[in-house]
């Protein structure tokens, strides 16, 4: 396709002697080979030929009895090859696909490889192909005579949109320009072609899937049988024929090229260093494992977790030093390492430091400090390199093999300072110390940033392929714009803190500098934003830049990425489901300027932490309102890492918002891991100051995680200082669907005073429940007077049980017929029955009807709640109230808290109803 005619012509010869297992097989012909440019399977590269089907010709000839040599294969443009195969005789065309119209045109030796078709698209298009009737309204690319073009008539495809071209140069050109919407190619040789051009394997996104195709050897009709079966047979053979490791020649060579067949033939080896990578419960779980098999999701590779070994740190570098397709992680990047292996990263940040007793008063003021006490490191490890390049002696490194045993050591006073891993240390303190608070940091070494890396026999197209993965785990965002990287790092690091580079008035000064620019001469003013030129980009530092939204949450400048101008974000939140935008926007209309808090990014660290973004609205000159923006990264005091703040700030929004979340985590990973999860004192559901507590129902205390020594106890008859049995009330509450209880109780954050606390419910199933207060809460919350008003919520309840005996009654087909009928007898002004199935399938929606049989289930609401998927939760322990955030499409999409009832009809399909707090004295609709 993009490759030039290969001058030099070859032919190979009968060979004298077959291999053994063809029993005498014989060439009887010369023969002329052809290929195109289309990699993976055949191209040119650097001068050479490679890759699958030339790979395999070499190793399939070779085992007939004489090699076939790349420089005999002739590189041409596909249709001059393929008239070639038609017209001459003895000659070879590959790689073919196999189709019924060509069928008795050539003889088949194969399959070499079956690839399946698929239609590409520009990410940040947000095509959504379902079945082939949604191709209708798109161009599609293809290259003239390739089987794609036939692929798309078949399944209704009209001629008029198919747009071929003579490369596919030309296709990826007009998808870049819009020029056409789709691109029909094979998904392997796509990927290849979009890396070659663009850079990236994974910058287009797979739509839709035509049918898998078999590629083949085409032989002309004129070679003989006997040819035909010597070549199938060799090829048969190298496919049955394994290696010690269990894998045939065939599959390494596919291995070479394709990379969710070749990540998925290397050894994956790690340490026990928790939270990065460790064993817990049976399993290799931590950051790395997680930010792993994303990378494994997203090229496709069918290995997990289950697939990764743990090995003492000094047997996993010497096993990858020694050519064994081995992937090591995680690992510090340093000079002596750096020609060793080969490197994909960094994919997360960490400090080094020097943990010693609290009662030991050590204090280091400078390295020269350190030579004067015994330092247990583990063997291997990087902290021995930082050690030693801080001056300190072999005589003072005491060797471990894991962290636990330095611990012991620690314990028992046969070393002095235990040089870790921060957050690693404090991991493994939580695990085995007597007294996880009996140790504190004297000392940082360093902060460095971790890396995978592949032993030196790894091709560099599969840890290039793996680095591309890794990044776009990293930088690719779901719906809510958050990452799965983000996801990772919050649920196993929360959020950090780091010292500020520049001061909060520069920022300030940075903004208003903008605003003014602005306000003189817009246009100029974007382009030059967009073009990160000074002073709207900081080159010196490039955490401080500025961006610019309009008055509806399109960005419509960014300094430090172009790529997302034009884009919308009404309603995206932060990892923890904050939408700060919106708040920027609110902040912006009411008072002009401002601050926000969330949590973000670092562009040049790789983990989140806590930013300030301060905003001013001004007006343009071309005579639009506009909101200019740029933040500052926290500093560290002014966030706790372990105890919830003594500031009451959270809402009964957030409140409900956070409950719910820890009620889909629960479901998704099992009491066990939920509650181990609660109790943690430093994990994603200890908040400022909320945090998750749980009880069985029959009062016993099973999270509570700044009262540990409560758990296992049982306070059925426990009362508050008015004498309300409230946790006979909060268990009472949650099986009756979930909701708010007011009573008194001990602030952990303000020296356990006891307040007012609201707390929300919810039953996780039919023996604990769980929920999470918050403290002084405005009494005239309209989400909390709603969500404790019997009258509201019966009428939900009796609304949807009218609605599921109608089902019960008449059957499911006209039920959803009735309920999706605006004038039907389920549709009463504002209120309203919809219905899913167990997938999240939309079944009846009567005011969106364009939503029918898509899959919900990943919504989620700005605070992060994902509603669909909590419903269904709901349904399947027997129905339940929930709250969260929705668009109303009967006050123009104004973003609204609400709550419905949801309930099942049976074992395929529920139904809910809710109503929007707004409408305090009337239900209205949902969705």
């Amino acid at each position: 396709m993009l490759g030039a005619l290969l001058s030099a012509t070859g032919c190979i010869e009968e060979p004298e002697v077959a291999s053994a297992s063809l029993s005498g097989a014989t060439m009887s012909a010369d023969l002329t080979y052809y290929t195109e440019q289309l990699p993976p399977y055949n191209y040119m590269e650097n001068g050479t030929l490679k890759g699958i089907s030339v790979d395999l010709l070499e190793a399939v000839t070779e085992k007939m009895g004489k090699k076939v040599a790349r420089e005999e294969i002739n590189l041409v443009p596909w249709t001059e090859g393929y008239q070639a195969a038609l017209t001459r005789n003895n000659t070879v065309l590959f790689v073919t696909a196999r189709t019924p119209e060509r069928e008795q045109l050539f003889k088949w030796v194969g399959p070499v490889y079956s690839d399946r078709y698929v239609l590409f698209a520009k990410r940040d298009r947000g095509i959504t192909i379902e079945s082939p009737e949604d191709l209708k309204e798109y161009q599609i690319g293809v290259i003239a005579d390739d089987v794609a073009a036939q692929q798309l008539l078949d399944i209704g495809v009209n001629q008029s949109q198919i747009i071929p071209e003579s490369n596919v140069s030309a296709n990826i050109a007009g998808l870049e320009n819009d020029e056409i919407d789709l691109w029909a190619c094979p998904e392997d040789a796509g990927r290849y072609f979009t890396e070659e051009v663009t850079g990236n394997y994974y910058s287009y996104t797979v739509v839709y899937q035509l049918e898998n195709q078999d590629l083949y050897y085409a032989f002309s009709k004129d070679v003989p049988d006997s040819v035909i079966q010597s070549f199938q047979q060799s090829l048969d053979a190298m496919k049955q024929e394994k290696d010690a490791s269990g894998i045939s020649t065939y599959d390494r060579i596919l291995g070479r090229y394709i990379p969710s067949i070749g990540l998925a033939q290397l050894n994956y080896l790690t340490e026990e260093w928790a939270p990065f990578n460790y064993q817990e419960d049976g399993n290799v779980t931590g950051i790395s494992v997680e930010v792993l098999e994303a990378v494994f999701k997203n090229i496709g590779v069918n290995r997990s977790r289950a697939d990764v070994r743990i090995v003492p740190l000094a047997e996993g570098f010497q096993t990858a030093q020694n050519n064994t397709s081995t992937v090591l992680f995680s690992i510090v990047r340093t000079p002596e390492r750096e020609p060793l292996y080969k490197w994909a990263g960094p994919f997360t940040r960490a400090s080094f430091v020097l943990y010693a007793p609290v009662g030991s008063n050590i204090t280091i003021s400078s390295s020269e400090d350190l030579n004067q006490y015994r330092i247990g490191v583990v063997k291997a490890s990087i902290e021995n390199d930082l050690l030693t390049s801080h001056g300190v002696n072999a005589s003072q490194i005491v060797n471990g093999q894991k962290p636990e045993d330095l611990l012991r050591m620690l314990e028992e006073g046969q070393i002095d300072m235990w040089a870790t891993g921060d957050l690693a240390g404090r991991h493994q303190m939580l695990q085995t110390a007597a007294d996880p608070n009996a140790y504190e940091i004297v000392y940082t070494l360093s902060e460095n940033d971790f890396y995978y890396i592949f032993s030196k026999d790894v091709p560099d197209t599969m840890v290039g392929a793996f680095q591309q993965a890794l990044e776009t785990v990293r930088d690719q965002k779901d719906e809510q714009e958050v990452s799965d990287y983000e996801r990772i790092i919050y649920r196993n690091l929360g959020v950090g803190c780091t010292g500020q580079t520049f001061t909060d008035d520069a920022v300030v000064e940075l903004v208003n500098t903008t605003a003014a620019a602005i306000e003189n001469n817009t246009s100029d003013t974007f382009r030059c934003i967009n073009a990160g030129e000074a002073p709207y980009r900081d080159h010196g530092d490039p955490s401080l830049y500025v961006f610019v939204y309009d008055v509806n949450l399109t960005i419509v400048a960014h300094a430090d990425n172009i790529q997302v101008v034009g884009k919308n974000f009404k309603g995206k939140t932060d990892v923890t489901g904050k939408p700060f935008r919106d708040e920027i926007l609110e902040g912006a209309l009411k008072n002009g300027t401002g601050w926000v808090d969330y949590i973000y990014m670092h562009p040049v660290q790789t983990n989140l932490y806590y930013k300030t973004t301060y905003y001013r609205l001004t007006q343009g000159s071309d005579g639009n309102s506009y909101i200019v923006c740029s933040g500052n990264y926290k500093r560290c005091e002014n966030k706790s890492e372990a105890t919830p703040t003594n500031n009451s700030t959270a809402s009964p929004e957030e409140l409900v918002a956070f409950v719910e979340k820890a009620f889909e985590y629960a479901h998704v990973n099992g009491q066990e891991a939920a509650l181990r999860e609660f109790n943690n004192q430093t994990g994603q559901f200890v908040d400022d100051e909320l945090y998750i507590f749980a009880y069985d129902t029959n009062g016993s205390t099973l999270a509570l995680p700044f009262q540990p020594e409560i758990l296992g106890t049982n306070r059925w008859n426990t009362t508050d200082a008015n004498g309300t049995s409230y946790i006979q009330n909060l268990v009472t509450t949650a099986q009756s669907g979930g909701g708010f209880v007011r009573y008194l109780y001990a602030d952990p954050a303000d020296n356990f005073t006891v307040k007012q606390k609201l707390s929300y419910v919810m039953m996780v199933n039919q023996s604990w429940i769980l929920g999470a207060g918050i403290y002084d809460s405005q009494e005239d919350s309209p989400i909390v007077r709603v969500g404790m008003d019997p009258e509201v919520r019966e009428s939900l309840k009796s609304f949807v049980g009218e609605a599921i005996e109608y089902a019960n009654t008449s059957g499911k087909d006209t039920a959803i017929a009735e309920f999706n009928d605006q004038n039907g007898t389920f549709v009463r002004g504002n209120l309203y029955v919809y219905a899913f199935d167990y997938n999240g399938t939309t079944l009846a929606l009567p005011y969106q009807p364009e939503k029918i049989g898509t899959d919900l289930s990943g919504l989620q609401d700005p605070y992060g709640v994902n509603y669909t998927k909590v419903e269904i939760f709901l349904v399947q322990q027997g129905g339940g109230f929930l709250f969260y955030h929705y668009y109303n499409p009967a006050r123009n999409m104004t973003l609204e808290p609400k709550m419905s009832y949801v309930q099942k009809v049976d074992e395929t399909w529920w139904l809910g109803a809710g109503t929007y707090i707004e409408d305090l004295n009337q239900t209205t609709q949902s969705y």
